[in-house]
């Protein structure tokens, strides 16, 4: 009996063995869907860099959407609004401006632009090292949190 113990166990670990090589001939496994963060509402931030150049310090551009949905903020020159939704997968959805018409040098105004159009097209979003990084098909944004 002590001989065949040994055996036993040897094939129950073949059978083991078997079933699960079996297993991982049937499907490969699911990756884990991205975990999806939250748009941080209700917080004002300043635009650093436009499609990865740095944006002057002493130019405010702010962008701040609230509980109600309601986008706002400052491009450099004119004070804007729009309806802007987070929705699923990160992305924003934004509606029409309303902006004021002040005139302004033609550097702030290409950097107004530049912000406004970035945020056109459902462009992706993402908190990076509490940075809010905004990329789309129109352009990329990294603003950082002001006060």
């Amino acid at each position: 009996m002590v001989k065949s113990l040994p055996r036993l166990l040897a094939a129950s670990i073949l059978v083991l063995a078997g079933a699960s090589a079996a297993g991982a001939d049937d499907a490969p496994p699911k990756p884990l869907a991205p975990l999806q963060k939250n748009f941080p509402l209700d917080q004002t931030f300043s635009l650093r860099e436009l499609n990865g150049k740095p944006v002057p310090a002493s130019l405010d551009v702010s962008l701040k959407i609230d509980g109600a949905l309601h986008g706002s903020g400052f491009g450099g020159c004119n004070s804007w609004s729009a309806v802007m939704y987070p929705v699923k997968d990160q992305h924003l959805l934004v509606g029409q401006y309303a902006l004021t018409h002040k005139q302004c040098d033609k550097d702030t105004t290409a950097i107004e632009t530049g912000f406004l159009s970035a945020l056109l097209g459902s462009p992706a979003w993402d908190l990076v090292n509490g940075d809010l990084v905004i990329k789309g098909p129109r352009g990329a944004l990294r603003l950082v949190r002001s006060l």
